[in-house]
């Protein structure tokens, strides 16, 4: 008997065969996300989503976080001379 895989998403939905799966990767330049592939998803640094609702807080959440880095550097950074 062959075992099988079960995908949770981040929300803590478990995967069904009608549902309609999004994957995403955190990469140093942003997020990407992906159709459903079996093969991907079963890699450590691919995020299991269960949707359009998941995918758009993961890409609110990261945007976020970008934005507060971004207001981060630009503190620590000069203001240029303003003639």
């Amino acid at each position: 008997m062959a075992a099988s895989t079960m995908f949770t998403c981040v929300c803590g939905v478990q995967k069904k065969t009608s549902n309609h799966w999004v994957l995403a990767k955190i990469t140093r330049n942003g997020v990407l996300f992906l159709p459903w592939d079996w093969t991907l998803a079963v890699s450590d640094d691919i995020i299991v989503l269960c949707g359009e609702r998941c995918s758009v807080a993961l890409l609110s959440k990261h945007l976020g976080e970008w934005k507060q880095a971004a207001l981060s550097n630009t503190a620590l950074e000069p203001c240029p001379a303003i003639d």
